[in-house]
């Protein structure tokens, strides 16, 4: 990328609440908005999950009413006048969709599954396939009016980062002039049973960077940008600007991370490289911070090998919960309201941190003079990915 790729649309929605103004609020004043897992599911274990707030009727979709779709949509009615302008730009055709997700329909899979047929749903050309993450995926792009080039991908928790980098390939090779890139996961009783089994779930509210943190508090929630070709237009439509993307993956261990987080490091340093900047020129880094000893541990070795000073560091989990497929857009969607306020929203419940991460994490909101923002998102297997996003343009 010579100077980046203008983003002209950003929006999310997650527990904090169902569109960009609320959740905006919610997040850089601190608000605690994880509940009881009992209000999701009948749990053995006790913990605490991030569930989005009055999901509506998907009935503006022509797909088979999941909750992934209702998750999904939250966000994307968010973006429907950025996309039409993009449309009187470039036609419809000329844009292209690419969606992440990890989980997709699998709360409606285990409806379906489950021994009570009052259960089942109904209706005219039901099919199992329609849980799939490629069915809502297709069902968004018509909602939307685009027609290009339509994928998706699922890398774990690293998912919404490799889509925005598919996206920016998309460009580079002339078969796109603007991608939308969605991200969605919604909450599932496989999920959560899957990260209990491993050990990786919290029992009380997630506390990342924390000496006493003891796991993730997982969340739901979808966050979708629009990025375009930059011409006159685009760049007086910015809002902000991806300046970078780097991805490697360590494959030291299917779940677990290499201890020197030698994958982050490396997915680091390629967005510092693609976005020609060095690490000095960097404000503050939105980190992955899931809360879980052995991932928050990998991520502090490899930012402080990365970077030449104390960094500044938050991890926005701490307020939306861990949103898998989702997580790296939805920090990024923040961190470009970070750009606009100028202000870098706190990791809250970090009073006691861990001294021998020595980590700079930012415990309460603080007014800063920000520019550019790195934004991680590592998953399973070392899927790693890293994003650069700027106030303005590299000259």
């Amino acid at each position: 990328m010579t100077s980046g790729y203008p983003i002209t649309g950003a929006a999310v929605a997650n527990c904090l609440g169902s569109d960009n103004r609320t959740v905006f609020e919610h997040a850089f004043s601190g608000a605690e908005t994880f509940s009881p897992a009992s209000e999701f599911a009948a749990l053995p274990f006790p913990t605490q999950l991030g569930i989005m707030p009055a999901l509506d009727n998907v009935g503006e979709l022509d797909c088979t009413p999941t909750r992934l779709a209702a998750v999904a949509l939250a966000s994307a009615r968010q973006l429907v006048p950025a996309v039409r302008a993009a449309v009187e730009r470039w036609t419809a055709p000329r844009i292209a969709y690419v969606f992440a997700s990890s989980t997709g329909g699998l709360e409606e899979t285990e409806r379906a599954l489950a021994p009570d047929p009052a259960r089942l749903p109904s209706g005219a050309g039901y099919r199992y396939a329609d849980h799939g993450i490629d069915a809502t995926s297709r069902a968004i792009a018509r909602y939307l009016g685009i027609s290009g080039i339509q994928m998706a991908v699922s890398t774990a928790c690293s998912s919404s980062f490799k889509a925005l980098a598919s996206a920016t390939r998309l460009i580079e090779h002339g078969l796109a002039d603007a991608v939308v890139v969605g991200s969605a996961d919604s909450l599932c009783r496989t999920t959560i049973f899957g990260f209990h089994s491993l050990g990786l779930i919290a029992p009380t509210a997630t506390q990342p960077f924390t000496a006493d943190r003891c796991g993730i508090t997982l969340g739901e929630g979808s966050a979708y940008v629009l990025i375009e070709r930059a011409t006159d237009a685009t760049r007086r439509s910015a809002i902000a600007w991806l300046a970078g993307t780097g991805a490697a993956s360590d494959a030291f261990h299917h779940t677990s991370p290499h201890p020197e987080g030698l994958g982050g490091q490396l997915c680091m340093r390629q967005a510092l490289d693609q976005a020609g900047l060095t690490p000095n020129q960097i404000d503050y880094v939105s980190a992955h911070g899931t809360g879980t000893r052995l991932n928050d541990a990998a991520e502090a070795v490899a930012v402080s090998r990365v970077f030449e000073r104390p960094m500044p560091l938050t991890a926005t989990k701490s307020l939306t919960g861990h949103t898998l497929g989702s997580a790296g857009l939805t920090s990024l969607v923040l961190a470009i309201e970070s750009l606009r306020r100028q202000e870098i929203p706190a990791t809250v419940r970090a009073a006691n941190l861990d001294p021998e991460l020595a980590v700079a994490v930012v415990d309460k909101r603080t007014p800063a003079k920000i520019q550019h923002v790195l934004i991680n998102a590592f998953g399973f297997g070392g899927s790693n990915a890293s994003v650069v996003v700027s106030q303005s343009p590299r000259a």
